[in-house]
């Protein structure tokens, strides 16, 4: 099966692309390399025969397939199942697209300093109760979301929660994932601070 990925080396496009690769499957990118950051992730994944960056989306070739959308595009997309991850710098909904809400994300590679992340013009600190509440390491979200994205059978917006929130009774289940820490957040993110400190220079 073929996924095309746009934004592919957005930081969360960048975890999607290595986790498909890692199933077997093809991988199509669109992005602009237009940053030394995405350079160096282009990189890690260009060898890889399985990937392919194209330059932008042609329907002859992609009308049947998964088309997974990191934040936002202005290209006019037909395709057998549209999916668009609402991260912080997403503004415009695709008609034709199921929405997926995400929390508060971190992960390697992402945009941040030593101390925390800025999302939607505000600095977030690691310690911060909003952080440790809320936020959902990109490897568990990309491990979670995956099953919806290769579903048939998915409601048109699902918004995705920390499972260490209380769950309020407004928020209709059906249309919520709950994300559990497989391992405790403090480990995860001394793990993202190493990497960052060692690749600082990359990001």
């Amino acid at each position: 099966m073929t996924i095309l990925i746009y934004n592919c080396f957005n930081w969360v496009g960048y975890h999607y692309v290595n986790y498909f690769l890692d199933k077997g499957m093809v991988v199509k990118g669109v992005d602009k390399i237009d940053s030394d950051k995405k350079e160096n992730l282009y990189m890690l994944v260009g060898r890889n025969s399985a990937f392919e960056l194209v330059e932008s989306y042609e329907e002859k070739k992609n009308k049947n397939s998964r088309v997974l959308i990191i934040g936002e595009t202005n290209d006019d997309i037909k395709a057998e199942r549209i999916i668009q991850i609402k991260t912080n710098e997403m503004r415009n909904k695709l008609e034709d697209a199921i929405v997926i809400n995400a929390p508060i994300l971190f992960g390697e590679w992402m945009d941040m300093t030593e101390e925390g992340i800025s999302i939607r013009n505000r600095f977030v600190r690691f310690n911060s109760e909003d952080f440790l509440m809320d936020a959902v390491y990109i490897t568990d979200f990309v491990k979670e979301t995956y099953p919806l994205i290769m579903s048939t059978n998915i409601p048109s917006e699902i918004t995705v929660y920390s499972k260490k929130i209380f769950l309020n009774e407004a928020v209709k289940l059906e249309n919520s994932i709950y994300i559990r820490d497989y391992i405790p957040i403090e480990k995860n993110i001394k793990k993202v601070l190493a990497h960052y400190k060692r690749f600082k220079d990359l990001y």
